[in-house]
C-alpha cells in the first residue's frame, strides 16, 4: 500500500509523520523519503511504529550505507539552515 505523508521531524534514528492513517505499535514498514524534487529519493527498507498515535511514526531500522549517507546530508543541512534561522533572530 502506497500513501503520501509529510515527515515534521527527523533524526538518524527515526521520523514523525503527518498522517491520517493509524499503524498499530509494533507494525514494520518500508519508508521512502522524498529530500526535495531534484534529489534522489532516500530508501529505508525497514521502519518500525513505535506509537500508535495518528501522527506519530517511529524508528528506522534498515537502509543502506548510500541511503544512509544522504540521510545524514540532509539532516545536517536542516540543522544548519535552523542554526542559520537562530542566529538571524539573536
Amino acid at each position: 500500500m502506497r500513501t503520501d505523508h509529510r515527515v515534521t521531524d527527523i533524526s538518524m534514528g527515526g521520523c514523525t509523520l503527518e498522517t491520517t492513517t493509524t499503524l498499530p505499535q509494533g507494525t514494520f514498514i518500508e519508508l521512502v523519503i522524498k529530500p526535495a524534487s531534484d534529489e534522489e529519493p532516500i530508501k529505508i527498507g525497514s521502519a518500525m511504529v513505535c506509537t500508535s498515535r495518528p501522527e506519530s511514526m517511529g524508528r528506522f531500522l534498515e537502509m543502506m550505507a548510500d541511503d544512509k549517507n544522504r540521510l545524514s546530508q540532509v539532516i545536517l543541512s536542516l540543522l544548519i539552515g535552523q542554526s542559520a534561522n537562530l542566529q538571524l533572530f539573536s
